[in-house]
């Protein structure tokens, strides 16, 4: 279940996208409640690289807050993709396979968060 840090950093970021569109648009209720469900589901995603290296039997260990900082990490790589054109916005699709590419070799590496108070570490 800590893919869902991941999860939430990376939509975390894309949510910002979404809404700044959303509030320039004069939109019935219903069509800015299906715009949402849509924008959580195709930033899921991305994260299936990660859940289909978990199945193949990756063994990397994170802690659900390092999953949380990479999510917002690797979204913002994905913006900045964009926005110095690398990727043009018909390329959508090669963006998401960067992403799930990135997620899926993430699940291979262990990253933990460090003990900087430890009691090895005290006097």
């Amino acid at each position: 279940m800590l893919f869902l840090y991941l999860y939430m950093g990376y939509a975390l970021v894309k949510f910002y996208s979404v809404i700044t569109v959303l509030s320039q648009q004069n939109l019935a209720l219903s069509a800015l409640i299906f715009s949402i469900v849509i924008f959580l589901i195709w930033s899921f995603i991305p994260v299936l690289g990660y859940l289909l290296a978990k199945l193949i039997g990756a063994k990397g260990e994170s802690s659900a807050a390092v999953l949380l900082i990479m999510g917002v990490g690797v979204g913002l790589v994905e913006n900045a993709l964009f926005y110095f054109d690398f990727l043009t916005p018909y390329q959508g699709d090669m963006g998401t396979l960067i992403v799930m590419g990135v997620f899926f070799i993430t699940a291979y590496f262990s990253f933990q968060t460090p003990r900087l108070f430890s009691k090895k570490n005290k006097l």
